[in-house]
């Protein structure tokens, strides 16, 4: 999702193209979204990458912006995952 550049806008059209009940899941690298978490070594690899990506007008989130992006969508039953210190699922039913 970091890579759109209108994730309100895409998440909009997925809910339209779903079915009700239907699973959205987005899997991206989640920003930390604490200072303790920008001190971890993970955290620093992903300050790094934040740089590069402001380059190119890209910008990582927190995982939980991911919640927000689909509660504002009309998306339920969200959960997640992390699966990497870096790397995270995020999903939501419409």
């Amino acid at each position: 999702m970091h890579e759109c550049r209108d994730a309100d806008r895409v998440t909009a059209n997925v809910k339209a193209a779903l079915r009700p009940g239907g699973s959205f899941v987005i899997s991206d690298f989640s920003f930390p979204d604490s200072d303790g978490g920008l001190r971890t070594v993970p955290g620093r690899v992903m300050c790094a990458i934040q740089f590069f990506e402001a380059q190119i007008d890209d910008q990582l989130l927190p995982r939980s912006a991911y919640d927000d992006l689909l509660t504002r969508h009309g998306f339920t039953d969200l959960g997640s995952a992390q699966l990497t210190p870096m790397h995270a699922l995020t999903w939501g039913r419409a």
